[in-house]
This record gives structure tokens, C-alpha cells and sequence, in this order.
């Protein structure tokens, strides 16, 4: 990538290489190309990607939910926020980028070409809009064909259980993505004598307690914690176990 100017478009051959990387061809390859400009590139020819990126998570998470309502008929909802919430976090969409070699493609300003990489939220972000250009273009079938290409590995990761039980890591995958804040613990309440103690954590989210959550250990403490915030927080009427 050239470090000393931005890139204002990408020629053809690029695009179509792109096409390639996606595995998807396009009718109107402006639609791709206005899916890969950086806020930091836009100027008054060349609008930036943040519209297409809202469209894309919309198509992201329609696409997602679908699935895993159909392969998981008897989970509770709880359980298939979780799995959602990795598998659409900014650091899997991220990872799959990378894997599709999209930082390659994203056009950038030279604030972010002078870093030494592309930061992921960049990356997760033009994945979205990347999104959104496919079913802007090709239809929802196309969007669906791709996302779950892309994201089956992600979801076969958290059915063996690497991440679905981490309570801290879901909540604050979920509460960074979807209310740009990271939750906070605090050791509310110790008991028991020093070689057999147990204690109580809390958590606050954007403002609002959650728990106690209680365990021998602060780090038990803190999961159960999380976990209560999370079922909180994704799932309605739950709320009543938050207090300000």
C-alpha cells in the first residue's frame, strides 16, 4: 500500500481482484468501490462508507440471527444472543477481513495511512459496508451466501464452547459494538475466613449496576457478574436486574 498518498479510487483490475477475493461479481462495481472509503478519504466526489456500513450491519445481523434461530430450534433466546454477539463482534468481522485481504482495497486518508496498521474497527467497518454493497447489488441470497461463508468458521468456534461460556468477554464484546461503553467491576462484599473466602463483584454498563455476581475467587466473582449483565441487557424485561 502506498504510504505517502491516500488512494481516491482503485482501478478496474484492483476492483476486480477484489471481486475475486469476495467471490462475488458485481453489476455495478461503484457500489463496491463507495463500500471501501474510509470517513478520513471522503471528499465531495467520493462519500464515505458509513451509510452502506448501518445498511451492512442491518444485513449482518438479519442474516446471522435467521441462522442461528433455524440450526438451534430448542436454544433459548439468551443463548443465541450470545453466540450472535461473538459472532458478529468487531473483532471477528475484523478477523475475517483480514482474511479476505480487504485492508488491501480500503481507501484511506493520510491520517490512518501513516499508522503501521489498519486498525480493525476500519476493518470491521468496511466489512459491513462490504456487505451492504453485495445485497445492494445482488440481493439478499447473495448477502446470506456470503456472510455465512465467511462466518461459519467463527460459528463452529463458539459451539465448542472456546468462547461462549467467557461471560466478561461477551459482555464486553456486546457493550462495546452496541453501546460504545466497557463495563466497569467492583469487589462489592467479601466473607469468610482468608483461606476460604468468597466474594461479591458488581458490574456498571452505560450508567446502570448489575449483580452481584458471587464466587470463591474475584475472577468467579466477575464472570457471574457478566453473566447476569448480559442476560440483562439482551434479553427484554430482564432489566429488572440492573439498579441505578
Amino acid at each position: 500500500m502506498d504510504t505517502q498518498a491516500p488512494r481516491t479510487s482503485l482501478p478496474p483490475d484492483r476492483l476486480r481482484a477484489l471481486e475475486e477475493a469476495l467471490e462475488v461479481r458485481f453489476d455495478n462495481p461503484d457500489v463496491l468501490l463507495r463500500a471501501l472509503v474510509h470517513s478520513s478519504a471522503k471528499d465531495a466526489t467520493l462519500p464515505c462508507n458509513e451509510r452502506m456500513e448501518f445498511l451492512g450491519d442491518s444485513v449482518l445481523g438479519l442474516v446471522v440471527s435467521e441462522h442461528l434461530y433455524h440450526l438451534f430450534p430448542d436454544f433459548p433466546e439468551g443463548e443465541l444472543s450470545s453466540i450472535k454477539s461473538v459472532v458478529v463482534s468487531a473483532t471477528s468481522l475484523a478477523a475475517c477481513a483480514k482474511t479476505l485481504n480487504l485492508g488491501e482495497f480500503v481507501i484511506l486518508g493520510k491520517g490512518i495511512l501513516q499508522k503501521k496498521a489498519i486498525p480493525d474497527s476500519v476493518l470491521a467497518n468496511a466489512l459491513e459496508a462490504t456487505i451492504a454493497a453485495i445485497y445492494m447489488d445482488r440481493g439478499l441470497e447473495s448477502a446470506r451466501v456470503f456472510v455465512l461463508r465467511i462466518l461459519r468458521p467463527r460459528i463452529e468456534e463458539v459451539l465448542k464452547d472456546q468462547h461462549a461460556k467467557n461471560w466478561k468477554s461477551l459482555l464486553q464484546q456486546h457493550t462495546q459494538k452496541e453501546m460504545a461503553c466497557v463495563p466497569l467491576y467492583r469487589v462489592v462484599g467479601e466473607t469468610g475466613p482468608d483461606h476460604e473466602k468468597s466474594f461479591e463483584v458488581s458490574v456498571e454498563v452505560a450508567g446502570k449496576t448489575y449483580g452481584p455476581g458471587g464466587g470463591k475467587t474475584k475472577k468467579d466473582a466477575e464472570q457471574q457478574a457478566a453473566r447476569i449483565a448480559f442476560e440483562a441487557i439482551g434479553t427484554p424485561n430482564a432489566g429488572q436486574a440492573a439498579t441505578q
